[in-house]
C-alpha cells in the first residue's frame, strides 16, 4: 500500500522522499508525438530518482498517518518496513518494482538505477486526455476497377522465329567476329616489324587540337627589338629598391655601416624583451584592479528579502509543503498571503534540495505542536513541524 500512497503524493508534489532509500522527482513533459505508436500524447509528468535524497522531510510519513488514521510513530514503522523489504529484494534478486512508477536495480558500481514506467498520467491538468492515434491511410482500388484493368491487359503470344530472321542474326554475328579477328591480326603483324612505330598511326601527332600543326604554335619569348639589361644596370636598379640606411658616427670614411645579422638579431631580441616586460606590468595592474573590484562587496548587494530565511535559526516552523525550486515556493507563498498570513520560505540546508514554505514559527516544540491543530483546519492534515 505504500507504493499506492507514493503515487498519490506524486500527483500533488514535485518531490517525494522515501527515508533511507531515495527521492522521486517529478518534472513536466510537454505534449509529444510517439514515433512508434504514431500517437499524439498529452502533457504529463516524468519521474526521476536520486538516491542521495534520503533525509526524512516528513511528507510521506504524515500522509500515511493521515490516510490510515494512525500515529506518526506507527507510520514511520510502516515506511521503515517498506524500505527494508525493498532493499532485501534488491539484495536477493537485484530487482524491485514500484507499481505504476518504475523499477530499481543495482549497476556494476553498486548504485541504484531507476527506470520509469509510463503508466497512469500523473499530471492533474491532463486528467481525461487520451492518446490521439493517427493511423496511415492507404488508398485501395475498387474490385471492379481491378477486374477491368486485368481484362484489358493483353497477354503477349509467343511466336516462333522464322528461318530468315535466324539466318540474318547468324550472318551479323559472323561478320563482326571476322572483322575483329582481321584487325587484331593486322596489328600483331605490324608490331613484329622492328623499324615501324605504332605511335605514328596517331592522327593527332602532327595536327594540334585547333587544326593547325604544332610547328605553327611555336613562338619566341622576346620581341625582335628586345635588348636585355646588363649586370651594372641590374645592380643599380636593386640598389635603388634597397631600404634607407641609418648613418653611424663610428663608421669610417668609406660610407655608412649596415647592420649585419648578429646585430639585427640582438636588436630584435631586446625589443621583444621590452614588449614582454610591458605586457607583464599591464597584466599585474589589471589583476590588482580586478582584485580590488572583487573585494569591494557592498552589504546591500548581499541582502536577501525578509521572508527568505537561510541557515539555522533554532526555531520550530509549521511547514505546508516543500518545493524543488524557489519559483514554485514563491507561488505557494503568494497563495498563502491571500489568506492574510505572512508566510516565509526556508532555503535548503546543506545536503537538502527542497525550499520549504512556513506559515508560523515558535520558540519551542510544545508551542508549535499546540498551534498546529488550528492551522490544519486551513491547510489540511499534511502540514508538519520542522526544527530549524
Amino acid at each position: 500500500m505504500v507504493d499506492k500512497q507514493i503515487e498519490q503524493l506524486l500527483h500533488e508534489h514535485d518531490c517525494v522522499i522515501i527515508p533511507d532509500f531515495g527521492g522521486l522527482i517529478a518534472r513536466y513533459v510537454s505534449a509529444r508525438i510517439h514515433p512508434v505508436k504514431h500517437a499524439l500524447m498529452p502533457p504529463s509528468k516524468r519521474i526521476a530518482f536520486n538516491e542521495k535524497l534520503v533525509l526524512n522531510d516528513g511528507l510521506l510519513i504524515s500522509f500515511i498517518a493521515q490516510n490510515r488514521n494512525i500515529s506518526q510513530e506507527e507510520a514511520r514503522l510502516v515506511v521503515a518496513d517498506f524500505v527494508y523489504k525493498a532493499k532485501q529484494k534488491l539484495k536477493e534478486e537485484n530487482f524491485f518494482l514500484l507499481r505504476n512508477i518504475g523499477s530499481f536495480k543495482y549497476n556494476a558500481e553498486q548504485s541504484l538505477e531507476f527506470e520509469y514506467i509510463e503508466g497512469e498520467n500523473l499530471l492533474d491538468n491532463s486528467f481525461g486526455l487520451p492518446d490521439l492515434v493517427a493511423r496511415p491511410v492507404r488508398a485501395s482500388e475498387p474490385a471492379v476497377l481491378r477486374t477491368l484493368i486485368k481484362e484489358r491487359q493483353q497477354v503477349p503470344v509467343a511466336t516462333k522465329a522464322t528461318f530468315r530472321s535466324r539466318l540474318k542474326k547468324a550472318y551479323t554475328v559472323t561478320a563482326g567476329l571476322l572483322i575483329g579477328s582481321l584487325t587484331v591480326s593486322a596489328l600483331y603483324l605490324l608490331s613484329l616489324q622492328t623499324d615501324y612505330n605504332l605511335s605514328s598511326l596517331n592522327p593527332l601527332s602532327l595536327v594540334g587540337m585547333s587544326g593547325r600543326t604544332t610547328e605553327a604554335n611555336l613562338f619566341s619569348r622576346y620581341s625582335p627589338d628586345y635588348i636585355p639589361f646588363t649586370e651594372e644596370e641590374r645592380l643599380s636598379w636593386y640598389q635603388a629598391l634597397s631600404p634607407v640606411v641609418v648613418p653611424d658616427e663610428e663608421t669610417d670614411a668609406k660610407g655608412p655601416l649596415f647592420l649585419d645579422e648578429p646585430e639585427l638579431l640582438a636588436a630584435a631580441t631586446s625589443a621583444f624583451a621590452e614588449t614582454i616586460a610591458l605586457d607583464k606590468e599591464g597584466e599585474t595592474a589589471l589583476s590588482e584592479a580586478v582584485i580590488e573590484k572583487e573585494l569591494d562587496l557592498s552589504p546591500a548587494a548581499e541582502a536577501a528579502p525578509s521572508h527568505i530565511l537561510s541557515g539555522k535559526t533554532g526555531r520550530f516552523y509549521i511547514i505546508t509543503g516543500g518545493y524543488s525550486t524557489l519559483k514554485n515556493a514563491e507561488v505557494s507563498r503568494t497563495e498563502i498571503l491571500k489568506k492574510q498570513i505572512d508566510a516565509k520560505i526556508l532555503l535548503p540546508a546543506p545536503g537538502h534540495r527542497l525550499h520549504r514554505v512556513s506559515v508560523a514559527d515558535f520558540a519551542t516544540s510544545e508551542e508549535a505542536t499546540a498551534a498546529i491543530g488550528a492551522y490544519r483546519k486551513t491547510f489540511g492534515e499534511t502540514i508538519w513541524v520542522l526544527n530549524n
